[in-house]
């Protein structure tokens, strides 16, 4: 994207599916991905002080 600007390259940009939008508007599913992220950080931080 060497010669658009910021603007041009947002409009240019894909749009999220249908799919993707109720995944992000709901409320359960953000919570298990909350989890998810949770975990692996731990995960790592355990690993790094063991």
């Amino acid at each position: 994207m060497p010669d658009q600007t910021a603007a041009e390259a947002i409009a240019s940009s894909p749009l999220p599916t249908p799919r993707t939008l109720a995944r992000r508007r709901n409320v359960a599913y953000q919570l298990i991905r909350f989890a998810a992220i949770n975990l692996k950080m731990m995960r790592v931080i355990a690993r790094g002080h063991g």
